[in-house]
């Protein structure tokens, strides 16, 4: 079953607003008039799903304009933040415009990871009700959270709404007592994530290849084999001491990816290590994929890129750590896309680099906290007695709390367990 039933942007290529108020809610974001962003427009053309090649003719009657202030749309009493409810549409709509790769099971499965832990956030005013954008908080296992799916419709960028939801992101986990909260960031995403006390620690590439490379391959049938129900427990027990425990987020990927996903065990029967695979909207998504050494990933990947080609997979995503590349390229800050890219992967040999993550946790001291603190009253100019700071002010201090067990973990994460994990998958990626 399709989420958007009506207009959707994979099926048609003209939206008409003012004739059916589902259309009007989900394409809402065009009727806005932001001065922040390329204004009002009655007609546009537009990819509304990114390097789709179709160009949509979106129609917007004149009397439908809203208009917004020169000042932060989020300051305005119109705006709101809640959760997601019957909004997943706009999650996915969201998603294609953003070119990312989840279908709608991946969004139905981050919903039902926590639902009071997904949020839309838009406007709502006399004679309309419009989300822009939406974020997501999932419990990774019972003492942590992975933050995502953090998107704004770009007619309503600059207006504040990406770093709102990342507060309410925020906390809504320290609210919950969540300890480590992490997230795999994009470079546009990198800057807001900064502005609540998050921090770099190591890049991952998303990059795609054929996976008929491998055919020549070979692995062990004797130590390899499909994952069962029967082997969750212990499944999950060795991804836990190779990362945080997330038997949540393992049994519901295993129910998304039960046709590929596959464990090694050593001459004692010992699981050393693990691959998931499943569809996506552009290709295969090959992870999380886990494995103690070299040898046990190769003879992984070889089993499950076989049974990709035996489909008929002819391209697949695979988000790897900088680690795994003989040249980790450089890394510019300031550039959306890098143009030193990676070289030399341990195990693919022909690979393509499309993109780069940068994965960050909340690390926030208390002298930080008091800087971030002041440093969101300037840039909102807001009066230090205003709500909007008085909520900041909380999450940022009750982030403190964590602090230490954080860095803890970030350190270990980078030094010692990020040598496991042969793609990495947060659980709000598709």
């Amino acid at each position: 079953m399709k989420l958007i039933q009506q207009a959707d942007p994979r099926q048609v290529q003209t939206i008409e607003l003012g004739d059916d108020s589902y259309t009007d809610r989900l394409y809402g974001c065009f009727r806005f008039d932001n001065p922040r962003a390329d204004g009002f427009q009655a007609e546009r053309e537009l990819e509304l799903v990114m390097r789709s090649g179709v160009r949509h003719k979106i129609t917007v009657p004149q009397e439908l304009k809203i208009a917004l202030d020169a000042g932060k749309a989020v300051n305005n009493e119109s705006f709101y933040m809640e959760t997601i409810g019957e909004n997943l549409d706009s999650m996915l709509l969201l998603t294609l415009r953003a070119g990312w790769n989840q279908v709608e099971e991946d969004l139905k499965r981050i919903v039902d990871l926590d639902p009071q832990g997904n949020f839309v956030a838009g406007f709502r005013g006399e004679g309309y009700d419009i989300p822009v954008s939406t974020a997501s908080v999932a419990p990774v296992g019972e003492r942590n959270t992975w933050i995502g799916m953090i998107l704004v419709h770009p007619e309503l960028r600059r207006q504040g709404i990406a770093n709102a939801m990342m507060q309410h992101c925020v906390q809504y986990a320290i609210e919950q007592g969540k300890v480590i909260n992490g997230l795999d960031a994009t470079p546009m995403g990198n800057t807001v994530y900064g502005a609540v006390g998050y921090v770099d620690s190591f890049r991952i590439w998303r990059s795609w290849f054929d996976p008929s490379q491998f055919n020549s391959g070979s692995f062990d049938p004797a130590r390899i084999g499909r994952i069962t129900t029967g082997d969750l427990d212990e499944l999950i027990r060795y991804d836990s001491a190779r990362w945080l425990e997330r038997g949540n987020i393992i049994r519901a990927l295993f129910a998304d990816s039960a046709e590929e996903a596959y464990l090694a065990r050593n001459g004692n029967g010992e699981i050393e290590g693990y691959v998931l695979a499943r569809p996506g909207r552009l290709r295969y998504f090959i992870g999380p994929f886990v494995a103690d050494d070299e040898t046990v990933a190769r003879s992984l990947l070889t089993c499950v890129c076989q049974s990709l080609a035996a489909r008929e997979v002819k391209e697949a995503f695979i988000d790897t750590p900088e680690g795994k590349f003989a040249d980790p390229g450089t890394h510019d800050k300031s550039m959306f896309d890098q143009t030193d890219k990676p070289s030399g992967h341990k195990l693919i040999d022909n690979l393509a680099p499309v993109r780069d993550f940068t994965r960050m946790y909340q690390a926030v001291d208390e002298r930080r906290a008091e800087a971030l603190v002041n440093e969101f009253i300037a840039k909102e100019k807001l009066d230090p007695a205003n709500s909007r700071v008085e909520r900041f002010s909380n999450a940022m201090y009750g982030s403190v709390a964590n602090y230490t067990e954080t860095m803890g973990f970030m350190e270990y994460e980078e030094r010692s367990l990020q040598q496991y994990h042969w793609s990495i998958t947060g659980p709000e990626k598709g």
